[in-house]
C-alpha cells in the first residue's frame, strides 16, 4: 500500500536495531555464520530496477549452489536520489543465506512521496561476497520514477443551482497532478443572463490550495432581487492559473443556475404536544421553513377529534386565529389555546390543531395532550433487578409510587416469558395482578415470585418483570420493568477464561483452564474430542493438551460427578485456524510513539506473504521462524490494540494474548488550514498529527463540525459565531488541545450580522431577534463578546423593560442598573422570540442596534 507524505518512514535507527534483534535470534535458534571459503555464487536478479515514487523497491538477490552458510552484505549509496529526502537509506543490510534452508532474499528501501513534478531520480545499490564465494551481479542502479504530473483545474462539476437570497454559495474547484506547493486559480465569470451587482455578488472569486489540498472553493452571493422571474445563470471559466493548465482537464467551465427565491411552508413545529391542565394559556409553535420571500398567512384552529377533551370543558375553542409572517421572515408564531382546570380525577384527554391557508406544510395537523393535575404520581420498580435462591421460596418484589399521592392509582404487574432464560411452571410459577394506592397513599405496594426447586445443575436464570396499564393519571417511571435472578441449588463448574483462547487445528496445544468446582473432573472436552494430559491442578485450574479438530470456535466443557458447565458466553470457547496463531507477545506495552521492538511468539507464520497489524495500522516486521516473529510498534494513540498476523493460511484470532497496551497520549499539532480564509460556511482542511480520536474541533473558540479524514487530516466546516478577522483553529484529543502557532490562523471574512430597533418614549413593543439568552444589560450596552462596533449603548436612556409570563399570568421587569439586588428584577436575559415593552427615560425616538440572533 502506498505511504502518504505525513506517514511514518522506518529509518536507519530502527533497522539496526531490528537487525541486531534478527542476529541475535538466529543465533539462539542455531543458525552460524560463515565469512571465509563459503561457497556458492550470489548476485542482484537485475543490474536496474524502477520504482514508484512513494513505494517500497523490492531488490531481490539470488543465490545459486554452495553448501555452506554464508552472510553477505547489501549497501545502498545516493545518485541523483538523496536519502532521505528523496529515499531512506536503511545502512548496511545483513543476509544470511543457509543451507538447506533459503536461496533467495529481498532488500526493502523506502521512496518518498514529495507530491511535486521532478525528474525521475537513481540510487545505487552494491553486494559485498565473502570470499570463497562467486559474485554474480553485485551493483545495480534503481530509479525512482516521479508520479506527480502538471497540476489541473477542474470544477468538481458542471452546473449547480442556487435560490435567490443565497448567502455565501461555494462552488468546489480540484486540483489534480502536483499538490505538492501553494497554487491558485480564479473562477472567472466568462457569460450568462444574471446580472452582477444585481443577481449577484462575488465574495471571493480566487480558489485557494494550500500544500498538499486536492480542493479549494470560490464563493457568490445570491442576491434576492424581489421580483418573479425567469431562472438566470452565471457561466464560470478559469483565469490566472498557477503554473498554466494541463492539456486534456475535464470540467474547465460551471453554470451556475439562479432561481427565484422561495416562499416557504408553515406548518407545526411537531405533530404532538402535550399540556398539564393547569398550564392556563398554551402556546404551540408553527414554522415557517423552505423560503421566506413574500408575506405568508396562515390561521389555527382547534378540532375536536382525535380525543376526547371536550370544548369549554377542557379547553375553549379557537377558530381562524391568523399567525403572519412578513416578507423575509422566518420567526415562530404561537397558536393560543386556553386550558381549563376542572378539579376532576380524570385520565389524560386530546384534542387537535388544524392550520389552513395557502401555505401550509406538513404537519398540518397536530394532537394536543392534556394530562390531569388532580391525580398523579411515578409508579415503579424499587430496583432493576432482584435475586433469589432456587431452594429459597417465595422472593419479594416491591413497587413504588413516588410524586403526588392525590387520588386513587392502580397498575398492573407480571411475570413474562419474553427474554427470560428460566422456564415458567419449570423454574418459577407465573404470576400477574393489580397493585392499588388509595387516596393520600405513598408506600410501597408488592408481589412475590415462587421459585421451583427442579434439582438440575443449571446455573443462574432470569425471570423477566413488567409493569402495565397504569390509571387514575399516574404515570410509569424509568424502571418499568426488572429481571429477577434465580441462582442455582447445585455446584457445577464454572469456566471463566482459558489460555491460550487459540490454537491450531492439528491439536496439540497446552492449555489452561480457569474458573472453580474442578475437583474430581471426570472429562474434559473440546468440541465433544477429549482433552489429553489432563491434570486438575486446582478446584479452579486444570491443564491438557488440545485435541485435532476442524477450524472454527468450539465450546470447552468440563464434566465432575455433579455436572457440566454452562455454555452461556464466550469464557469457554477456544478458536480452531488453519491459519497463524498470536500466544504471546513481549513487551506487551510501549509508548504512543512507537518504535518498541515487539517479539512475537505463535503458531503457522509464513516466511511469505505475511503482515502484522498493531490494530489497524500495518508494522515493519521480521519472519524468524515458524513460531517467531520480530516487529516494530508503529505509532498510535494511548488505548489497548490487538497484534493480528495474517498469512495466506487465514488471520490469527482475536484473544487476550494478542493484546498490546500504548502508553501515554499524542497532542494534536495543526500544521496547516486550507484555505486560510473564508467566510462562516467555508469547508476546511486542517493537516497535521495526532488527529486520531479527536473529540473538538474549534474555529475562533466557538465549536465546529468536523470529520476526521485521516489522524493527519480532518475536514470542518466554520461555525455561526464564529468572530471576524483572524480567529485560531484548535484541535482537541485524549491527549490535550493543539497548541497555538501561527500554522492555525484562520481569517473569517464574514461580518457580523445586526438588526437594528427605533425605539419610541415611554413604550415600544417589539419582539426580539437578537441573540438568545444574551444579557439584558450587555444588550443594553452594547458589550457583546466580542464586541461589534456596529452595535450601540441605550442602557442610559432605557428606564425598565417588560414581559408578559403566560404560564403565571403575570407581568414580569427588569430594571438596569439593578442586577445585584436581590428581587429587583424577573428576568435578567432576553429570549429569541419573545415580545418585550421597552420603556424609554425621555421624549423622542433612538435606533438600537444589537447583534442578530439565534
Amino acid at each position: 500500500m502506498r505511504m502518504s507524505k505525513q506517514s511514518y518512514r522506518f529509518g536507519a535507527r530502527e533497522a539496526f536495531v531490528l537487525v541486531v534483534a534478527l542476529l541475535s535470534a538466529l543465533v539462539a535458534i542455531g543458525y552460524q555464520t560463515r565469512d571465509a571459503y563459503a561457497d556458492g555464487t550470489f548476485g542482484f536478479s537485475s543490474a536496474t530496477y524502477t520504482v514508484n515514487e512513494g513505494d517500497t523497491a523490492q531488490i531481490v538477490i539470488n543465490r545459486t549452489g554452495g553448501t555452506e552458510n554464508v552472510q553477505i552484505t547489501a549497501t545502498v549509496g545516493d545518485q541523483t536520489a538523496i536519502s532521505p529526502t528523496h529515499y531512506i537509506n536503511p545502512g548496511p543490510v545483513q543476509f544470511i543465506f543457509t543451507v538447506p534452508g533459503s536461496n533467495t532474499a529481498t532488500l526493502q528501501v523506502g521512496t518518498v512521496e514529495d507530491l511535486v513534478q521532478n525528474v525521475d531520480r537513481t540510487f545505487s545499490v552494491t553486494l559485498t561476497v565473502p570470499s570463497g564465494s562467486t559474485p554474480g551481479i553485485t551493483s545495480a542502479v534503481v530509479t525512482i520514477v516521479d508520479d506527480d504530473g502538471p497540476s489541473t483545474y477542474s470544477y468538481q462539476s458542471t452546473a449547480v443551482t442556487f435560490s435567490e437570497g443565497t448567502s455565501n454559495a461555494m462552488v468546489t474547484v480540484l486540483r489534480s497532478g502536483a499538490t505538492g506547493v501553494a497554487q491558485q486559480v480564479d473562477c472567472n465569470v466568462t457569460g450568462g443572463s444574471a446580472t452582477p451587482g444585481v443577481d449577484f455578488t462575488v465574495v471571493d472569486g480566487t480558489a485557494n490550495f494550500g500544500v498538499g489540498a486536492t480542493t479549494a472553493t470560490c464563493t457568490f452571493n445570491i442576491i434576492n432581487d424581489g421580483s418573479s422571474e425567469a431562472n438566470e445563470t452565471i457561466t464560470l471559466g478559469f483565469l490566472n492559473a498557477s503554473g498554466g493548465f494541463s492539456a486534456g482537464a475535464t470540467n474547465q467551465t460551471m453554470t451556475i443556475t439562479i432561481t427565484d427565491a422561495p416562499a416557504g411552508t408553515v406548518q407545526f413545529s411537531q405533530s404532538s404536544y402535550t399540556v398539564t391542565e393547569g398550564v392556563g394559556l398554551a402556546t404551540f409553535g408553527v414554522t415557517r421553513t423552505g423560503g421566506s420571500n413574500g408575506a405568508i398567512t396562515a390561521f389555527c384552529s382547534t378540532t375536536t377529534g382525535p380525543g376526547s377533551a371536550t370544548v369549554n370543558v377542557d379547553y375553549i375553542q379557537v377558530v381562524n386565529q391568523p399567525l403572519t409572517w412578513a416578507d423575509g421572515v422566518t420567526t415562530t408564531r404561537f397558536c393560543q389555546v386556553q386550558i381549563i382546570q376542572d378539579g376532576t380525577i380524570e385520565a389524560s384527554e386530546q384534542f387537535g390543531l388544524q392550520l389552513t391557508g395557502g401555505n401550509v406544510g406538513s404537519p398540518s395537523t397536530a394532537t394536543v395532550t392534556i394530562n390531569d393535575d388532580d391525580g398523579v404520581g411515578v409508579l415503579q420498580f424499587s430496583s432493576a433487578t432482584y435475586t433469589g435462591a432456587e431452594t429459597g421460596g417465595a422472593i419479594t418484589i416491591t413497587v413504588t409510587r413516588t410524586g403526588s399521592t392525590t387520588g386513587q392509582v392502580t397498575v398492573d404487574f407480571a411475570t413474562t416469558t419474553i427474554g427470560s432464560t428460566a422456564t415458567a411452571g419449570v423454574d418459577y410459577i407465573a404470576t400477574s395482578g393489580t397493585l392499588t394506592w388509595t387516596n393520600g397513599d405513598g408506600t410501597s405496594k408488592s408481589f412475590t415470585v415462587t421459585p421451583v426447586a427442579d434439582g438440575v445443575a443449571e446455573g443462574t436464570e432470569t425471570v423477566n418483570l413488567v409493569l402495565s396499564n397504569p390509571t387514575g393519571g399516574a404515570s410509569l417511571g424509568a424502571q418499568s420493568t426488572a429481571v429477577l435472578h434465580i441462582t442455582d441449588s447445585t455446584t457445577i463448574p464454572v469456566i471463566t477464561s482459558i489460555s491460550p483462547a487459540a490454537g491450531p487445528i492439528v491439536g496439540g496445544t497446552p492449555v489452561t483452564i480457569y474458573g472453580a468446582n474442578f475437583t474430581g473432573a471426570l472429562s474434559v472436552t473440546f468440541g465433544g474430542f477429549a482433552c489429553t494430559s489432563v491434570n486438575v491442578v486446582l478446584s479452579t485450574q486444570i491443564t491438557c493438551v488440545t485435541p485435532a479438530h476442524l477450524g472454527g470456535t468450539v465450546e470447552v466443557i468440563v464434566t465432575t460427578a455433579i455436572g457440566s458447565n454452562t455454555t452461556i458466553g464466550t469464557q469457554n470457547d477456544f478458536f480452531y485456524t488453519g491459519g497463524p496463531t498470536v500466544t504471546f507477545i513481549s513487551p506487551s506495552t510501549g509508548p504512543a510513539t512507537g518504535n518498541t521492538i515487539v517479539t512475537i511468539t505463535g503458531t503457522g507464520f509464513t516466511s511469505s506473504g505475511m503482515t502484522v497489524k498493531f490494530g489497524t495500522v500495518a508494522a515493519v516486521f521480521t519472519y524468524i521462524d515458524t513460531t517467531t516473529i520480530v516487529a516494530v510498534a508503529p505509532a498510535q494513540s494511548a488505548g489497548t490494540v490487538d497484534v493480528i498476523v495474517t498469512t495466506p493460511g487465514g488471520t490469527s484470532p482475536n484473544t487476550a494474548a494478542d493484546n498490546y497496551t500504548y502508553t501515554g497520549t499524542s497532542v494534536p499539532v495543526v500544521t496547516s488550514v486550507s484555505p486560510a480564509s473564508g467566510p462562516i460556511g467555508t469547508t476546511i482542511i486542517i493537516t497535521g498529527t495526532g488527529f486520531a480520536g479527536v473529540t473538538s474541533v474549534t474555529v475562533g473558540g466557538v465549536s465546529a463540525s468536523f470529520t476526521v479524514v485521516l489522524s493527519t487530516q480532518i475536514t470542518a466546516t466554520v461555525p455561526a459565531g464564529t468572530p471576524a478577522g483572524v480567529v485560531d483553529v484548535r484541535v482537541t484529543g485524549p491527549g490535550g488541545m493543539s497548541a497555538n502557532t501561527a500554522a492555525d490562523n484562520f481569517t473569517n471574512t464574514s461580518a457580523g450580522q445586526t438588526v437594528t430597533y427605533t425605539l419610541y418614549f415611554r413604550f415600544t413593543l417589539l419582539v426580539w431577534t437578537g441573540k438568545n439568552n444574551i444579557g439584558a444589560l450587555a444588550a443594553l450596552s452594547g458589550q457583546e463578546t466580542p464586541d461589534n462596533p456596529q452595535t450601540n449603548n441605550v442602557s442610559g436612556s432605557v428606564g425598565a423593560i417588560y414581559r408578559f409570563n403566560g404560564s403565571t399570568q403575570s407581568w414580569e421587569a427588569y430594571f438596569p442598573g439593578s442586577d445585584g439586588v436581590p428581587g429587583a428584577n424577573n428576568f435578567t436575559t432576553l429570549q429569541n422570540g419573545t415580545a418585550y415593552f421597552i420603556a424609554l427615560k425621555g421624549g423622542g425616538t433612538m435606533s438600537w442596534t444589537v447583534l442578530a440572533g439565534p
